[in-house]
């Protein structure tokens, strides 16, 4: 085991000032850096901008959000959210090591609350060595500094931000493999999938699944990021997307067959999930492909 140092060690410090433009588009990465935290080692950022995202490469240490502490081991991620009153720092006698990085961009707060609905700030089963290289690449962005850094930075961060994800809703999460829908819900995204059209209920699918109804809405938010409610929807919308391009019948009789009762209604969810109106949506892609 290594000694712990008195005093942290730091082994790579890089500064990062993005322009407006790109803070608007891309998600940037304002500092980054690798560390071996000592016994000095306890920061606080409250009220600071960005996230802060720590992969944990040996030792151990702890994340305290809200006055609540989370076990950050080796091969773990902590994600802090400076917004939020944190500290973070390493367990007694263990030189904690870490890559770190502090990113901001567009929805990266509610990014953050997604990942962390569970509750925890710390995601275990993530693909170690593949993070690992991630934030290498970004060390060596930030030091080359190339012409399109900008849009380079944004796509190591959305890669780590997938493997969150990955970790995060996979229940058994592998290396190298996209995480997998649990068993306990595949009978009813199935139902949902084949009978799109039919009044189905969430005590049913529920049942289906053989969780109460709270159980099923957590679990299936989890696996997806939405309600089974909202799921459904977006499976009904897909199919009058393809209805609309390849047949000629009418909007009120799509809404119809999709599930919907009353073509206002669907017309309203068609605009808010693709932000064109059916008939707009038709006409558009229609024209595209040269009909």
């Amino acid at each position: 085991m290594r000694e712990w140092p008195e005093q942290t060690k730091i082994l790579v410090s890089l500064f990062h000032t993005p322009t407006d433009a790109a803070r608007e588009m891309f998600y940037c990465a304002l500092r980054a850096g690798h560390l071996i935290a000592g016994a000095d080692y306890k920061r606080a950022h409250p009220n600071y901008p960005g996230h802060k995202i720590l992969l944990c490469l040996r030792g151990n240490g702890f994340i305290e959000v809200h006055g609540r502490a989370y076990a950050v081991g080796p091969g773990q991620i902590g994600w802090i959210f400076d917004h939020h009153s944190n500290k973070h720092f390493p367990a007694e006698k263990s030189p904690w090591e870490m890559y770190w990085i502090r990113v901001d961009g567009p929805h990266m707060d509610r990014i953050y609350g997604t990942l962390t609905s569970s509750g925890s700030p710390v995601f275990a089963g993530v693909d170690a060595t593949a993070s690992a290289a991630i934030y290498r690449r970004i060390f060596q962005i930030m030091k080359v500094r190339p012409i399109a850094m900008e849009a380079s930075l944004h796509v190591e961060v959305a890669e780590l931000i997938k493997h969150l994800f990955t970790a995060r809703h996979s229940a058994n999460p592998q290396p190298g493999r996209e995480a997998e829908i649990p068993r306990s819900l595949l009978k009813p995204m199935e139902a949902m999938q084949l009978y799109f059209d039919r009044p189905l209920r969430i005590t049913e699918l529920a049942a289906t699944a053989g969780m109460s109804v709270s159980t099923f809405f957590r679990q299936f938010k989890a696996a997806t990021g939405t309600s089974p409610i909202d799921w459904l929807r977006r499976v009904r919308i897909n199919e009058a997307k393809r209805r609309l391009i390849e047949t000629d019948d009418t909007i009120a009789k799509i809404a119809g067959e999709i599930g919907y009762c009353d073509q206002f209604y669907f017309s309203r969810d068609f605009k808010r999930m693709t932000e064109v109106s059916p008939r707009e949506y038709r006409a558009r892609e229609r024209k595209h492909k040269g009909r």
